[in-house]
């Protein structure tokens, strides 16, 4: 087959092996990665090397610079409609300081670039190591879907190095529950899963536990609090002056101190919290860490969490709340001030709707989730958690837990009523149905892992590494 591998970078991860392996059986007309200048390029003589900054910022694989390449047409314009929706939105992350003009000029030659690059080259298929996000790549994924190019991606569980493989975040990965083992008692069910799985599950009712997933909040909470996130402000500053030749940190040093007495993101929520009541019946809804891919691009309109707040406000029972407690990296990541994704009046537009309340950071996540009727959420681990402790979840996007008992997706005020209906009803799902889909989950998924978060809580080395993400690759192609 002809391949692409867009955004494939981590050498030290074993992620260039994985490539190499794959190229044995089959060829690798294009690449786009962060490790170019540490690659043998003799190891990839007919393939389109591209650097992934470059790439982000519309600048041409050094190949294909001289090419006369035709602007895209209408036509295909508005089949991208809703990719140029999530796209510009995508942009808070790379192009925060880019006006919407500037965001569509570099959107657009994305589209065209991109588009005479597929309909030249024409790959069979598209390897992404995880659901596209970083702007550019997810171009590519939409092009792919309209011209039927297959495209391959993973997703981590954030259960230990567990990762589970798709063509598809939209479809999402095929589970399929029919498959599970008779069930024979409990013991003897949770005995026949691997043992991570098992103390996952087992950790979610041991209520002395930090379920928190290290990949993303413990490593965050360790790396910019104390002496390390010290140590990380001082290699910031040099390399700013050193490396980017930008002396403007300085101003920012010298009004670090003003900043932090205006109006910021931090005290507008404290003004605006207050401790939860435990005998009101409420639905959980932990917010996202934004910006990142589990909100966008999988959340799809409910990037926008004021409108799933709205929706949930609007289809709650008449004597129910809605718990809102912020991500606890949100501030810590980067910093309190306001910006695209928390904006100034963004908390005080949550607390102004109907029957919503704003939590204290420090209320425990673990008693919210136990005394709550359901969890609320686009995509993040609460939702799972949820499940494991036989909450319902309420889905707003495109986890990889989507098929698991107790889901429920939500489209809009309809579906998130309906869904309230049956929960107000008494609905339920039972510790079998969990252990089930743990039996079909064990054989989905496989160890591995494409980041560093991963591969720090992981065994494998970076060569085993990338024998089972190529392993896993293959079976998809």
């Amino acid at each position: 087959m002809r391949l692409f591998f867009i955004n494939w970078s981590g050498k030290k991860l074993g992620m260039m092996d994985v490539v190499k392996k794959i190229k044995e059986n089959h060829t690798v007309l294009y690449l786009t990665s962060t490790d170019l200048s540490n690659i043998n390029k003799s190891d990839f003589p007919d393939t389109i090397l591209h650097d992934h900054s470059e790439a982000l910022n519309g600048i041409r694989a050094e190949k294909l610079a001289g090419e006369n390449f035709a602007p895209p047409g209408e036509g295909l314009l508005k089949k991208m409609y809703e990719t140029e929706s999530i796209v510009l939105t995508m942009m808070n992350k790379h192009f925060e300081e880019k006006t919407v003009s500037e965001r569509k000029f570099l959107y657009l030659k994305y589209v065209g670039y991109w588009d005479a690059v597929l309909q030249r080259y024409r790959p069979d298929a598209i390897v992404f190591p995880t659901t596209p996000h970083t702007v550019y790549d997810f171009v590519i994924y939409a092009l792919a879907k309209i011209y039927n190019i297959k495209t391959v991606m993973m997703e981590p569980l954030w259960i230990g190095d567990r990762m589970i493989s798709m063509n598809d975040y939209i479809e999402g990965p095929k589970i399929f529950l029919d498959t599970a083992e008779p069930f024979l008692g409990r013991e003897a069910a949770l005995n026949g899963i691997s043992r991570d799985l098992r103390e996952e599950y087992v950790s979610q009712h041991d209520k002395n536990k930090d379920t928190a997933p290290v990949m993303f909040v413990k490593s965050v909470k360790r790396k910019y609090s104390g002496v390390v996130g010290l140590k990380i402000k001082i290699r910031s500053f040099w390399t700013t002056i050193t490396v980017l030749g930008d002396f403007s940190v300085f101003a920012k040093i010298i009004t670090y101190f003003p900043r932090r007495l205006r109006p910021n993101q931090r005290m507008e929520y404290m003004s605006l919290a207050a401790p939860p009541d435990f005998d009101k019946k409420f639905v959980y809804f932990p917010l996202h860490y934004q910006p990142e891919r589990n909100s966008s691009p999988q959340g799809g309109v409910f990037v926008d969490q004021i409108l799933m707040a709205e929706t949930l406000s609007a289809s709650l029972p008449e004597d129910w709340l809605l718990y809102i407690k912020e991500h606890p990296t949100q501030w810590l990541y980067r910093g309190p001030d306001y910006f695209s994704y928390r904006f100034m009046g963004y908390y005080r537009a949550l607390a102004k709707l109907k029957n919503v309340r704003i939590l204290p950071l420090e209320t425990s996540a673990r008693d919210l989730t136990e005394r709550s009727e359901a969890v609320a959420t686009i995509t993040g681990t609460a939702g799972w958690e949820a499940i494991l402790r036989r909450k319902p979840a309420l889905i707003f996007g495109y986890p990889w837990y989507r098929h698991a008992p107790g889901v429920f997706r939500i489209w809009g005020v309809d579906s998130c009523r309906s869904a309230l209906e049956k929960i107000k009803n008494g609905f339920s799902f039972s510790e079998e149905d969990i252990i089930k889909y743990l039996q079909v989950l064990d054989k989905a998924t496989f160890h591995g892992y494409i980041d560093l978060y991963g591969q720090q809580v992981s065994k494998l080395s970076p060569k085993e590494n990338s024998i089972n993400i190529a392993s896993e690759i293959l079976k998809q192609l």
